[in-house]
């Protein structure tokens, strides 16, 4: 008798996959906020790109909410951790994000982009794992 091996479902691909990419938005959305605003905001374009940002972050937080109960749905242990380390990733990114903008200290953006390079990885991983 051979071992059956669990696979993940296509939606666990897909939940995934539109995460890594709505990061790669989210990615470029900071950049734009880091190379164009000037703080404290005094533009409304300058708003209309940090509203966007901060949008992008909260649709990353949704999809890995939905990536990690479908991971819990499955029941493959390894995806579930990486899906519950995703969010821990969102949150040290968020909170980074909320302490930067709220204290304009530079040093904040290293926590932001430390959370965004591990809900990076753990969303990519988790995509990977499903194909």
């Amino acid at each position: 008798m051979g071992v059956t091996q669990i696979r993940a479902s296509r939606l666990m691909l897909y939940i995934s996959g539109i995460e890594t990419l709505l990061l790669a938005v989210l990615f470029y959305a900071g950049l734009a906020t880091l190379v164009l605003d000037k703080f404290p905001l005094s533009q409304a374009w300058e708003a209309a790109i940090l509203s966007l940002h901060i949008s992008m972050a909260m649709l990353v937080a949704f999809f890995a909410a939905a990536m990690l109960m479908q991971a819990q749905k499955e029941g493959i242990k390894t995806v579930y951790y990486l899906s519950l380390l995703n969010i821990v990733f969102i949150g040290i990114a968020a909170a980074g994000g909320l302490a930067f903008y709220g204290t304009l200290i530079p040093d904040f953006s290293y926590l932001m982009a430390l959370g965004f390079f591990g809900a990076l990885f753990c969303s990519s991983a988790c995509m990977f794992y499903s194909i």
